[in-house]
């Protein structure tokens, strides 16, 4: 099996705005009033939501399946001390074939989290930086969640469709040569 590296890159607004976006206060609020700011993000689920606290347990750093959910947007905020590399692949022409050359890392420090655009290509965890789990609050749907969970082992479904590339003998390893994860 062939494995290409993969470099961790910061994680900016400009830089995962292809895949979703950043949770963050931006610069100008939604709604305001005295001692409180409010910034809206564009959620969406055909399901009733689902909450969920998930950890990820520190495990190698390679990968080659990814996901993406048809009906859902999906959040991850870290809990705690959470800093851990997200993969993602693709995206907005969430029609396109998943090819290689679009796989990315992002490293998230642990301040902000992050929501992916409808159909995005994503691993199936993340991996901790640098402890030996990491919590982050999960905000999904309550279907693409009961048919995930009802599967056990990752497979096709009405609601998630998988690719694994190492159906074409490929596997990704990500490295850190900026030293983010430091």
């Amino acid at each position: 099996m062939e494995t290409k590296t993969i470099p961790v890159e910061a994680l900016t607004e400009d830089a995962f705005s292809p895949y979703g976006h950043v949770l963050a206060a931006g610069t100008a609020p939604d709604f305001e009033r005295p001692r409180l700011k409010n910034w809206r993000l564009p959620f969406h689920s055909d399901a009733p939501l689902r909450l969920q606290v998930m950890r990820y347990a520190t495990q190698a750093r390679r990968l080659s399946m990814f996901e993406r959910h048809l009906y859902v947007t999906e959040a991850r905020s870290p809990i705690g001390d959470a800093a851990a590399i997200l993969v993602v692949a693709g995206g907005p022409d969430s029609d396109a074939p998943l090819a290689p050359e679009t796989v990315r890392a992002f490293f998230l420090d642990g301040t902000v989290g992050i929501m992916f655009h409808k159909g995005i290509w994503h691993g199936l965890d993340c991996f901790p930086a640098r402890t030996p789990y990491v919590d982050y609050l999960f905000l999904s749907d309550a279907r693409t969640e009961d048919e995930i969970e009802a599967a056990q082992e990752p497979r096709q479904s009405s609601r998630t469709e998988l690719y694994d590339f190492a159906d074409q003998s490929l596997a990704f390893e990500i490295v850190d040569p900026q030293g983010l994860l430091a």
